[in-house]
């Protein structure tokens, strides 16, 4: 078993890598079941204890759903890293 240390720096690697990702490619797009949306990576975020990414919908005159959007669900995304990483491969597939 793991040791809290070694937890703790598996995150850090985790973290390097999935920042060094996000800063090469910020955005994404993602369907909701209000649309498809334009959204922007922010910073990771603890939330209770798992490590999340952020993200913000971007006004984008591309997407028009990005209104009923904010109005229904808000303008803030939170993804875990495996959420993100499926969403990164499949923009590296189109």
């Amino acid at each position: 078993m793991k040791n809290i240390m070694e937890l703790s720096n598996e995150k850090t690697k985790d973290t390097k890598y999935i920042k060094f990702l996000c800063n090469d490619n910020p955005n994404i797009i993602i369907r909701t079941e209000f649309g498809i949306g334009h959204y922007k990576f922010v910073d990771f975020k603890d939330l209770e204890g798992n490590l999340v990414l952020e993200f913000r919908l971007q006004q984008d005159q591309y997407y028009k759903d990005t209104d009923k959007i904010n109005k229904n669900i808000g303008e803030l995304c939170l993804l875990t890293i495996g959420q993100f990483l499926c969403v990164y491969s499949n923009l590296a597939y189109a």
